[in-house]
Formats: C-alpha cells, structure tokens, sequence
C-alpha cells in the first residue's frame, strides 16, 4: 500500500488562504471586554506569523498540511469551549483568550529558533489544552504538569503568566529544567533552599551520583546537609547511614536494596573482594525480580555496572590490542553471558572495534539452543535496543539473528521496530537504527519482506491515530527501504538527497581549481607502518612531486589537474608529537588558505575522535577506515550533511585502504568523476584474489549504502520521496 494512500488528501490550494479558525477566533475576541481589541490584534498578528513560519518549513506536505489544519482546528476548539463556558466571568474569560494568543506567541517564537518542529504541534497544543482546562476548573495541576516534559512545560507556562496558577506551573518548569541536568542540583538548592520541590530535586541527585551526595554531607553547605539527612526517604536515609563508612562507595549502589532489606551490607562488602564477584553481584542484584522499586532506583546499579565494566574489564582489553586474544580477553574468562552482554551495551562508545567483536564472540558462544532464544527474557530486554544497534553497526546482526528461532527472530525484529515515536528523544536515532539493520539484512527476501511489512504496520497505527511524528518517521523508513531494492527508486532516492553513487571532480575543487587532500596518520607501530606504505603508492617522479619536512609530507599530482595531499607524520605517540605535526599541518593549511575537501584517517578506531576535530565544513569527502567507523558516519554528517563517507562496519585494513585511496587519487589526478558502482566493481576485482582480503573488503561501505544518514537527511529536509 502506498503510503499516499494512508495519509490525508493534500488540502487544494494552499493551506493559509483557507483559514476558518482566524475568521471564528476574531468573532471571540472582539465580542466581549475593554481588551478585546487589543486581545484580536495580538492574535491576528500572530496567527499571521504562524502562516508565515509554516510556509517557510520546506515540509512534507501529505503530512505537514494535516498536521497544520489539526492544529488549528484544535485551537479552534479550545476558543470555542472557552465561549460556550457558563461557569467562567468576563475576567476569566478575558485571561483564558489573552492565554490562547499567548500560546500562538510562544509556539511563534519557539518555531523561529527551530526549538520546535512542524510534527510537534499537535502534542504541544494538546498538552496546552489540558493545562488551561484544568487552570479554568480549579482541578489539582501538579498531576497534570508532571508527565509533561520539560519544552512543553516552558512553552505553556510562558502561556498562562495572567493566572494565579502560573507560580505552580514555573515551579514545576523550573523542578524539570534543573533535574534535566542533575549534577546542578545541589549548587541550585544552595541559593534556592526554599524552592517548593526541593525534596523531589534531592532524591533526583542521590539517584544520579549517590558518592556526590556522600561528598556533600562530609563537607557542603552546613543547611542542605541537614536538611538532606532530615529528608523522610529510606533511601536517602541508608545513604545518609553509610556516608561515613569506609565502603560507602560500593555500599552507595546498593542502597535502595539494603533499605528494602533485598541484600545486606556484609554481603556487598564480601563481594568487592573480588572484581569479577561484585562485577556479578551487580548484575544479579539489577536483574533480580524481586526489585519491584521504580527505574530511578535502580539507576545507580546501572551506573555501577558500567564503571566497573570499564574499569575491570574494558580498560584493559583496548589496551592489550597488540596482544593475543588468550592475554587480551583473559579478564573475562569465566563471566557469564549476562556479565558480557551488559559490558557490551554498557561501554559501547568505549569498546574498540576488535574489543567489540571479540566480546561479541565470547558471548555467543555461550548460546545453546534454549538460552539464543531466552537472552533477552534473560536480561528483563534491559538495553535490547543498544544490543541490536551495536550488533547492526558491526556487522553481526545476521549472525546473533540466525542463531533465533523463526518464532523469536520475528518477535526481536517487531520491538526493535515497534513504536519508536513514543520517546521524542530516542525515536529519530532508532529509525536510523531501523535502516542501518535493514542493509545489514538485506540478503535475506524474507527478512526484508518481514521489516517492511512491519514499517508498514507501524505507519498505519501511527495514521489511525493522527500521531504526525510518527507518520513522517515510518513514513521515511518506508519510502527509503522500497527505493533501495529497486534500481529505478535509487534515482528517484539520488533527485531528492543528491547522487551519492557519485563525486564530481568539480565539487572537490577550491577557486584556484584545485583539490586539497588531507591524511592523518598517528605515532603507534601500526601508524609508522601504513604511513610507510602509503607512501610506496607515489614512487613515481614522473606523476607525483614528493616534498617533506619535519612534520609532514606533500603529495601533488604533475598533470594539469592539480591534486595536492597532505599526510601528517607518524611522529612519537608516547610524546603527543604526532598530534603536534597535526597541528603544524593545520597552521600551514589555514595560513595558506587551503580548505580540504578530502579527510583521511589512517590510525585504529580509538585514535579517530581525534581525526573528526579536524574535520572542516569544506570536506566533501571522507575515508575513514579504522575498525567499526560506520559507527562514526553520523557525527561526520552532523559536521558536514553533504559529506559522502566510505569506511568498514568490521576490521579496517591497509591492505584495503591503500588501495581505495590509490585508485581514488589516480581517478582525480585525470580529472576524472568518482563514480562510486565502477569504483567499487574494480575493488571487487581486484580483491578477488585473496579471498581473505575480499571478506574484508565486504566490510566496507560505499557512499551509497549509508541509509542511516539518509534517514537523518530526510527527516531534517522535511523532503518526500513518493
């Protein structure tokens, strides 16, 4: 079904010369009252300036124009039910309309500094109307501000500032805004002591760093510490017990369960004896049924997991990435498939690529045929959807997938997919994550044919019930992954995204027309020997004119399409000077007014943060290919959104790097166009030779296959493809 066929009719004409609400609300606002003129004037100009914001949104209309028309048939409905009220006065009435064109104001003023967008209207006006209801009938507001996060709260409140109740809607704003950033909240409390949710905040802090609350009784501010050890809390009351101990740091992430008496203190502080039996008593004591406590009381032992994943295990295993698997993974010998599952989805951003994988391969091999299909029931699905990304980004998805059961691989597949709109701060990074296990799977017609269906499913439900965020997400996810299994829909795909099955020598030029390639190599052993082959591809005088100094190399091309690379030295890690001829490359670059439009990295995974900080706006190119540096595609899009992107999912390797970059450079040095498919089926030629080499190579990702960022492109160019 095509998703036209689910979405509302376009509106004929455009959707601001069709306005009934204007028209309606006027009629309310001039009938009553000495401000109502001013109340109408305000409004008109406002809604004038929505219309103008909405027009300016280069949105996808199937979507947008029934967003926008819900939007004002809402607002609509609420000036209505605030005429049609018996019970309400001229002076509340007359608050209740300044209130609505306060909120227009406020959504105005949030859209211009895109705080808010398009797809968000529709909660923000329902929110809106729940709060001005219950301020009109006198009800409680707390229960009803609660569940609101935190934008919303700040738009509504900056709506109804004429009322006595807005004092509680601030401070429950305020609550929000300063638990958002929980590290703040004892310095917040210091100069707000009598903040109405003060004792909220506190438990807030003690949930999210308990040793900081430990820290701040032995020597904070004399008020708050008695206040905080006066707090009627039996959580905050354990902590306050152990602050004094000599274990109070081990002690501090059990507290919640010491003072629901599910473990005592002797057993925590027999465990922390030793590393791998505190590592599990950690992870037991999270997975034990018998924690019926909310989530917050539990974020600590989440926390503690993942310090002491870090700290006993992943440490060392990225430091070791020299040494054998038997020395390198030797601290995780004897953990259980729970222990390495939650060092996997804990420490992600920390894991090497080859920590990763080699993780990866301890754990499934400790499957059996019961225990693939019960992980995640195992694991009460605590961080699946890390779990699943993670295995997507590094190529595994596949093989953990085909380790289920039909029954348990479609039931994993549909919550992976299932709704994602339903967290706002989530949800556009899952449907990339949707995307990105799509190409992962899309060898398998049934597997394909299962995520698609499931999309399809996802898109109707979320039509049913007019949730528009959800509509544009499914919407894009079922679009792109119809057009990437059609050669024809690849087109239509390049008309609205630009072709990323090709880069224009043009594109790459400065003004001089000229091309600047930049290549990053670092002081490791690995480093010193990729620079030195690297340089073996430029042994010929008659093409390429090699100049070096004490920092770097300069590579230019002898044809009459001048190509220039260069490649910083593999000076002495240990002494940061590699990172210093880096940084002489860069005042040589900026002082000669040389922008590079091709980065390369050449160093492990764990050096490539580095290597993005040089990353410019002017780059249109990037070769990243260290281990796992799919995983980085996004952050490089975020720098620059046209940026076209080639690395490896798996293993990087010279021995594949090398002669991308060859093969790219000699393309460019002929004035030649990179057209990506050749490119590819030259490699693929050319690698066929070793089979080895050739399995790596498929670890590779070309331009075009990055569905993720076209996701990501997608969503933020509001464009449709069908």
């Amino acid at each position: 079904m095509r998703i036209k066929s689910l979405v509302a009719t376009r509106l004929k004409g455009k959707i601001w010369s069709t306005i009934i609400l204007l028209g309606l609300c006027v009629e309310c606002f001039t009938s009553n009252g000495q401000n109502s003129s001013i109340d109408m004037s305000l409004f008109n100009r406002e809604w004038k300036n929505f219309l103008q914001h909405v027009q300016l949104v280069p949105a996808d209309t199937a979507v947008s124009y029934p967003v926008i028309r819900n939007f004002e048939l809402k607002l609509n409905n609420i000036v209505i039910v605030i005429e049609q009220n018996q019970s309400l006065n001229a002076i509340e009435k007359d608050k209740a309309r300044r209130s609505v064109a306060y909120f227009l104001q406020e959504v105005n003023k949030n859209l211009a500094k895109n705080n808010l967008h398009l797809y968000g209207l529709d909660d923000a006006v329902v929110l809106y109307q729940k709060v001005l209801t219950t301020i009109l009938q006198q009800k409680p507001l707390v229960p009803v501000l609660m569940p609101v996060d935190l934008h919303n709260s700040q738009l509504i409140a900056a709506s109804v500032t004429q009322f006595k109740e807005y004092t509680v809607l601030n401070d429950v704003t305020t609550y929000k805004r300063v638990s958002s950033a929980p590290e703040f909240i004892l310095q917040f409390l210091e100069t707000n002591p009598e903040f109405p949710f003060a004792d909220s905040l506190l438990l807030e802090a003690v949930l999210y760093d308990p040793m900081n609350i430990i820290y701040y009784l032995r020597k904070g501010n004399a008020a708050l510490q008695q206040r905080i050890r006066n707090l009627n809390n039996n959580y905050i009351r354990q902590i306050v017990y152990s602050s004094n101990d000599k274990y109070a740091t081990d002690l501090s992430l059990f507290a919640a369960q010491i003072a629901n008496g599910l473990i005592s203190q002797e057993d925590i502080i027999s465990a922390r004896a030793e590393p791998t039996g505190y590592f599990q008593l950690l992870v037991n004591t999270l997975l034990d049924p018998k924690n019926s406590m909310g989530s917050g009381f539990l974020l600590p032992l989440k926390n503690g997991i993942r310090e002491r994943a870090l700290a006993f295990y992943v440490n060392e295993i990225n430091s070791l990435h020299n040494a054998t698997d038997a020395v390198r993974f030797a601290s995780v010998n004897g953990l259980r498939l729970q222990d390495l599952y939650f060092i996997i989805t804990t420490c992600g951003n920390e894991l090497y690529t080859s920590s990763y994988l080699g993780l990866y391969k301890r754990l499934v091999a400790k499957f059996n045929d019961k225990t693939a299909d019960a992980l995640f029931e195992t694991l009460q699905w605590e961080n699946f959807h890390v779990f699943i990304r993670m295995a997507a980004n590094y190529n595994v998805l596949e093989d953990f997938l085909h380790r289920l059961s039909p029954e348990k691989m479609l039931e994993v597949l549909r919550l992976f997919i299932n709704n994602i709109e339903e967290d706002p701060t989530t949800a556009l990074e899952n449907a990339m994550d949707i995307a990105d296990s799509y190409n992962a799977l899309c060898t398998v017609p049934k597997t394909c044919e299962l995520i698609e269906a499931t999309i399809l499913e996802n898109l109707e439900r979320c039509v049913a019930k007019q949730h528009y965020f959800g509509i544009r997400l499914y919407g894009i996810l079922n679009d792109l992954l119809k057009l990437v299994r059609q050669k024809e829909g690849l087109q239509q795909l390049w008309n609205v995204l630009g072709d990323y099955e090709i880069l224009k020598h043009s594109s790459l030029e400065n003004a001089r027309a000229e091309i600047t390639e930049l290549v990053l190599f670092y002081g490791d052993e690995d480093g010193i020997s990729s620079f030195s082959n690297f340089l073996k591809g430029y042994t010929d005088r008659s093409i390429w004119e090699v100049s070096r100094n004490k920092y770097w190399v300069s590579i230019k091309s002898l044809t009459d399409h001048p190509l220039t690379i260069y490649a910083s030295l593999p000076l002495d890690m240990q002494q940061q000077a590699d990172l210093t001829a880096q940084d002489s490359l860069f005042a040589y670059l900026e002082a000669n007014d040389l922008q590079p439009a091709i980065l390369v990295h050449r160093g492990h995974s764990y050096h490539l943060d580095k290597t993005l900080k040089r990353l410019a706006p002017s780059v249109k190119l990037a070769i990243v290919g260290s281990c796992g540096s799919y995983n980085k595609a996004i952050s490089i899009a975020s720098i620059n959104p046209e940026v076209q992107v080639i690395g490896s999912k798996k293993m990087g390797s010279k021995s594949i790097n090398d002669p991308i970059l060859d093969m790219i450079n000699e393309l460019l040095s002929k004035d030649e166009d990179l057209l990506w498919p050749a490119i590819w089926n030259k490699l693929e030629n050319q690698f066929r030779k070793d089979a080895a080499t050739l399995t790596m190579f498929h670890e590779y990702f070309a331009p075009a296959h990055n569905l993720g960022l076209f996701v990501l492109k997608l969503y933020k160019a509001n464009n449709r493809l069908l």
